[in-house]
């Protein structure tokens, strides 16, 4: 995912619009990703600000996770931000700028960047909906398709002292 910044360099406020279709083989993504059958689209533009070269987009990709809740496979269609300014090495380091990443010669590889915003993304716990209902704790029945029998309000024997008080 290399991007030639020359034109952009040529002149202060040069902007540059770029687009890679790729998948997580080519980004080194490794182990279980939900990205692993995906395409995923990277669009942004990159603008010469002067001293750096600011890099940012959108990177468009569908994830296929498993309900934490239910257990059901579901398939999300997301939408993640980047950004990143970019100093040629040769250049007078900027020291207000602890953020920035630097390159060589006339090409910028934003694959890095890419694989970061992807991992990161990814949420610590997956669920199919705002209003999943889970499993059932006694039967295990998917409650979001069936209603099981199970009473509700069975209590722990440890705690069957304190239920004579609520009487």
């Amino acid at each position: 995912m290399i991007i030639n910044v020359l034109q952009a360099r040529k002149a202060i406020g040069n902007e540059q619009t770029f687009e890679f279709i790729t998948s997580a083989g080519q980004l080194a993504i490794e182990g279980e990703t939900p990205w692993k059958s995906s395409v995923i689209i990277v669009e942004g533009k990159l603008i010469n600000n002067g001293r750096v070269i600011a890099v940012n987009g959108i990177i468009s990709a569908t994830a296929k996770y498993q309900c934490s809740c239910c257990l059901e496979d579901f398939t999300a269609n997301m939408e993640i931000p980047f950004s990143d300014n970019y100093q040629q090495t040769n250049d007078e380091p900027i020291e207000s700028e602890a953020d920035l990443t630097y390159y060589t010669g006339d090409e910028i590889d934003i694959a890095d960047l890419m694989r970061e915003s992807l991992i990161l993304a990814e949420p610590l716990k997956s669920v199919c909906s705002e209003n999943c209902r889970g499993l059932c704790p006694h039967c295990g029945i998917n409650l979001n398709t069936a209603q099981c029998s199970c009473q509700d309000k069975l209590v722990d024997p440890r705690l069957a002292v304190l239920q004579k008080l609520l009487k």
